[in-house]
Formats: structure tokens, sequence, C-alpha cells
């Protein structure tokens, strides 16, 4: 499975990963779908999440600007066999990770539509005592 984006310049495969303890951490430098939850694997009628880090140190990571992604955007998710599936984006926004973990459009259910909620981090909002950052920027898109 791949993932294409072209107005953010993302382009590479698609990796199964999973939560742990309900945080979702893919390893550095991979775009990440998330199994269980409920969700589904990208391209199935259902919400796919699909991951990435912003950046990994102080180097560009996979979703260094999935920010400046826009509503209108296309993307595409290809299976083993090259079909793909192309997604509008339809929403994006910035939330602390308290409310992308209740965001309905994320892990709520769904079982009309192809969707895809891409995830990463936000720098905007600084970072917590922990070290990780507040907030997460979250773009919504949905194959019609």
């Amino acid at each position: 499975m791949s993932f294409l984006a072209p107005s953010i310049d993302v382009a590479g495969p698609l990796r199964r990963t999973s939560a742990v303890n309900g945080v979702v951490n893919p390893p550095s430098g991979t775009l990440a779908w998330v199994s269980g939850y409920g969700r589904v694997r990208p391209g199935e009628v259902g919400t796919a999440v699909i991951a990435g880090h912003v950046v990994n140190g102080r180097r560009a990571d996979v979703f260094y600007d999935l920010q400046s992604i826009r509503r209108g955007d296309k993307v595409t998710v290809f299976d083993a066999a090259g079909k793909g599936v192309v997604y509008t984006v339809t929403a994006t926004r910035v939330a602390t990770k308290l409310a992308v973990s209740r965001d309905a459009a994320v892990w709520g259910a769904n079982r009309s539509v192809k969707r895809i909620a891409l995830i990463t981090c936000d720098d905007d909002d600084g970072f917590r005592a922990d070290g990780h950052r507040v907030s997460n920027f979250v773009a919504i898109a949905e194959a019609r």
C-alpha cells in the first residue's frame, strides 16, 4: 500500500502500526496507518487514520508540510495491486491531543464513506512538560 499527496510533495509506502496505550507514535520516517480502535484499512468504507511525524530531531520528517494541505487538495492511497482511491481534503484543523482523541471525524463510527484522517504534531502551540507537542494538525479527506 502507498500514499501520494502531490500538493505537499509527499509520496511513499504506507506501513501498518498500532496505538500503544491509546497513543499513536509511528516510527520516524514512516507514513503509518493505524490498525485497531475500529479503524479500517485505507481504501475501505470507514475511517482510516494515517499518521506521520513532522520532525525527527531537527530534520523534516514525512508530514513536515502537512499543515500546508488545503481543502480541495487530492490525496491518493494505492493498494498492493496499484489501484488508487482518490480522496479530497474536506477539513483541516489544529487541536489539542485530548481534543483529537475525542474527535468524531477521526475516531467516531463511519459506515457510509471512505475517509482518511491525516495526523501529525503541530508546532504552533509549543510543548508540554513531558516534551511532546501540545497539539496535533489533522486533515480529513473523503473519497466521493
